[in-house]
């Protein structure tokens, strides 16, 4: 048993509540305050998943998006929704390569969960970049697809730097939760591309690119913004103006030292 003193545990997986009670001699959410943060859309049903702390009162439940608390089961539980926060990056947008950029971790092992199967019609529209973890099979024999180029992992401030010299931002992903790498274009002033799925059309104001569930509209919203580079700047500035207002690290912070400190509080008041 740890004798170490600990104000609360943050919980992220299922599997970390027996964890953190065998490492501690403690039980989360018991002897010791505990929240579970939950960053992913239900899975494997849209509706019908049953949340992990969907019969536990003492954890308060914290989902990423209203979406993802919409979706899941979640039961009993006390939930609060707490939207991502991201340090500015700073508006890099340049649009100099006539090109979309995207960026996907592991594409080939999730595939249809993050859109990778869309990428080949839509590149018709225009040459496709890919980064992120992984995206150098894309341009193996055996899942290459004429304009989409995976450019591998890079350094976050080379990431950014390049994906904002590309004219539009592409977001391909069918089920995941709100994806950061969305926030981080719309924050480098990119204008944004979208698959109307989960959270993602919530997100994207009209001014700011295009959100639809047909690939003909959205391949038509990429030749767009890769030809008109007036319209791909005024739509990158919005998008950016809006990420600025909803997404700011700031106001990330205020709200979890809210739930942080009534925890706190509440095991300071514990007999």
């Amino acid at each position: 048993m740890s004798s170490t003193a600990i104000d609360l545990v943050v919980l992220q997986r299922p599997h970390e509540l027996a964890l953190a009670t065998e490492l501690l001699g403690r039980v989360p959410g018991k002897d010791v305050p505990a929240v579970y943060v939950e960053h992913n859309a239900p899975r494997p049903s849209a509706v019908d998943s049953v949340h992990p702390l969907a019969h536990q009162r003492d954890i308060p439940l914290i989902h990423v998006t209203d979406y993802n608390k919409l979706m899941w089961d979640n039961g009993i539980a006390d939930v609060t929704v707490i939207a991502h926060g991201i340090a500015d990056p700073g508006y890099l947008y340049s649009g100099r390569v006539a090109a979309a950029a995207t960026m996907i971790n592991e594409p080939i092992r999730r595939n249809r969960i993050v859109g990778t199967d869309l990428l080949g019609a839509l590149a018709g529209a225009a040459p496709i970049d890919v980064w992120g973890i992984g995206t150098d099979a894309l341009n193996d024999a055996a899942h290459r697809v004429p304009g989409v180029t995976g450019r591998g992992d890079a350094s976050h401030d080379d990431l950014m730097a390049a994906v904002a010299a590309r004219r539009v931002y592409l977001h391909t992903a069918r089920w995941t939760s709100l994806g950061l790498s969305l926030i981080e274009a719309m924050y480098l002033g990119m204008p944004v591309v979208c698959v109307g799925s989960t959270m993602a059309p919530l997100v994207v104001p009209g001014e700011a690119g295009v959100v639809s569930a047909d690939i003909a509209t959205l391949g038509n919203a990429v030749t767009g913004f890769v030809t008109d580079v007036a319209a791909a700047t005024l739509a990158g500035k919005a998008a950016r103006e809006f990420a600025m207002a909803h997404f700011s690290l700031e106001r990330f912070l205020e709200e979890w030292e809210v739930v942080i400190d009534a925890l706190c509080e509440r095991k300071g008041a514990q007999p």
